[in-house]
């Protein structure tokens, strides 16, 4: 009976490690447990709101980012769209006195930077890590410009909706990124333009073969970054209460390794949403988490990126023991 239950064990062991969404999934109910254990706070209602309100921006770039990532490339710049987003739509508010002509110029601005690096990419063959840091620097810079470095304040009545509102004790962030992923999944898996994104990570020749336009689908797939790169900022403009040049920085690293921990490829060509939306979550719980049981600041940042190597070796390991059988 032992040799029948130790056998089960594996078997269910050796699925969990199979399946990167579902291991993420388990690794995050365990840390939730650990912290839990530690601090009788963490599972309060008000502190699982509060990561799942934590996570929306990360989450929100990272549903771009995975479009990207399955392509083959990289975005370095949503953190500075993230700034630039939010500081132009405060500006917009403060001198029209519109939430929605805020709301509006922030996807559009989002928008129009997807596009530029679709076509520095696509037209221009820049590669992605180059093309994004530029773009990175340029917005951060625009965004200092514009405000001269000094937080813009001013916004429209009903700014805070998105950021901090509930919708039945449901935060509209949360609600905000459900349906977001919602639509992400559908575009991935049941349209033409998704289908081409794994092709293009995949084999960009073949898909070139094929008769796939690969400059109109990175174009397409950068504008998807962009506009969640908006959306993202948008909801940090209305969850903080300003448009601040200097927000989002490091907000990309973060959004990467949701991506990655959520099981998509840096090489390309494999992907879930869901995952990253799990990896968010989880790099949200981890950092509120070690904030409960009061972990030192500093130690956090290790703590993390220790954590985000760990899962990312065991993924390796995982793909190997695949290849191999």
């Amino acid at each position: 009976m032992m040799t029948i239950g130790n056998n089960n064990v594996f078997k269910y062991g050796k699925k969990i490690l199979n399946n990167q969404i579902l291991f993420i999934f388990v690794l995050l109910l365990l840390m939730c447990i650990i912290f839990g254990l530690f601090s009788p706070h963490f599972f309060t209602i008000s502190n699982l709101t509060a990561i799942t309100i934590q996570a929306s921006v990360i989450a929100m770039l990272a549903a771009g980012q995975t479009f990207v990532i399955i392509s083959g490339g990289i975005g370095l710049d949503a953190g500075s769209v993230v700034a630039l987003t939010s500081v132009v739509s405060a500006m917009v508010m403060a001198s029209t006195d519109s939430v929605f002509s805020g709301i509006g110029v922030g996807l559009l601005l989002g928008c129009c930077i997807g596009t530029i690096n679709g076509i520095v990419i696509g037209y221009l063959k820049l590669p992605p890590f180059v093309a994004t840091l530029g773009m990175m620097q340029i917005a951060r810079g625009i965004a200092l410009i514009i405000t001269g470095g000094i937080p813009v304040y001013q916004l429209a009545k009903g700014s805070d909706f998105l950021g901090q509102s509930k919708f039945l004790g449901i935060p509209i962030s949360t609600i905000t990124v459900f349906f977001l992923y919602v639509f992400c999944f559908f575009i991935l898996i049941k349209t033409k333009r998704g289908r081409y994104t794994y092709a293009i990570g995949s084999n960009t020749e073949a898909s070139f073969l094929s008769g796939i336009d690969i400059k109109k689908q990175l174009i397409f797939i950068y504008i998807v970054a962009g506009i969640t790169a908006g959306l993202a900022g948008l909801t940090e403009l209305s969850r903080i209460g300003s448009g601040q040049p200097g927000s989002g920085n490091g907000y990309e690293l973060d959004a990467i390794a949701s991506v990655v921990l959520g099981g998509t490829s840096m090489s390309g060509g494999v992907g879930n949403v869901w995952g990253s939306l799990i990896g968010a979550l989880l790099i949200a719980t981890m950092r509120n988490g070690l904030n409960v049981i009061n972990v030192d600041a500093y130690w956090q940042q290790v703590t993390i990126g220790a954590i985000i190597i760990l899962t990312v070796y065991l993924d390796r390991i995982r793909n190997s023991t695949n290849s191999i059988s």
